[in-house]
């Protein structure tokens, strides 16, 4: 019996205010806030991640706008790529054309990609696996459990499972949701966040400590 305390662990990370992101990683046409990170293998392109942010590895990211303090899982796709089924042929030889000699590429069809936006709210946990298809608005603190395909609005503080998503319980009742939107912590600056921070643990305390 071999006992093996660590094997190709780094140290402990200490993030920059400027982006982090996975050498493995592609960005393109994109804006990140302060103390982003962006994970291995991500493939991220024409969306803005808000600051303290994350993904880790393996995720799709288009067209998309991703608010403050957003907690994103392995293997996440939002907004992937839709196909013309309403043409003849559902293949990419005919908006890009350049590839095989057959023209010049269609600008017109991905642009009609580029109108099909995600927004996802402050403080959500999209979990493992988890896809988020194109014209869909997830609210702050919702939670998409893994593996789930979400094709509509997620209301704020919800919490949705399965294929398609749907709403099977909220995380606070009705009073506490409305308190902490109305506290709306996610846009405080990082010194009000740094002393307030054992506060969150407790979300009576927090509330009755912040409330306006």
């Amino acid at each position: 019996m071999y006992k093996i305390d660590s094997f190709n662990t780094k140290s402990k990370k200490i993030l920059t205010k400027e982006p982090n992101i996975g050498q493995t990683s592609l960005i393109k046409d994109c804006s990140f806030g302060e103390y982003v990170e962006i994970g291995a293998n991500n493939n991220i392109q024409e969306s803005i991640l808000d600051s303290y942010s994350y993904t880790s590895e393996n995720c799709q990211i288009m067209n998309s706008t991703i608010k403050k303090f957003v907690n994103i899982a392995s293997y996440v796709r939002l907004n992937p790529s839709q196909h013309p089924m309403m043409w003849a042929s559902q293949h990419h030889m005919q908006y890009r054309k350049e590839m095989f000699g057959f023209g010049v590429d269609d600008d017109i069809f991905f642009d009609w990609r580029r109108e099909k936006k995600v927004e996802i709210g402050n403080d959500v946990w999209l979990g493992h696996n988890v896809v988020v298809m194109g014209n869909v608005t997830i609210g702050d603190g919702a939670v998409i459990g893994s593996s789930a395909v979400v094709t509509k609005d997620i209301p704020p503080f919800a919490i949705a499972v399965g294929n398609p998503a749907k709403v099977i319980r909220y995380r606070f009742d009705k009073q506490t949701i409305q308190a902490l939107q109305q506290i709306s912590w996610w846009d405080w600056d990082y010194e009000k966040i740094k002393i307030a921070i054992d506060d969150f643990k407790d979300i009576n305390t927090f509330i009755e400590k912040y409330k306006k």
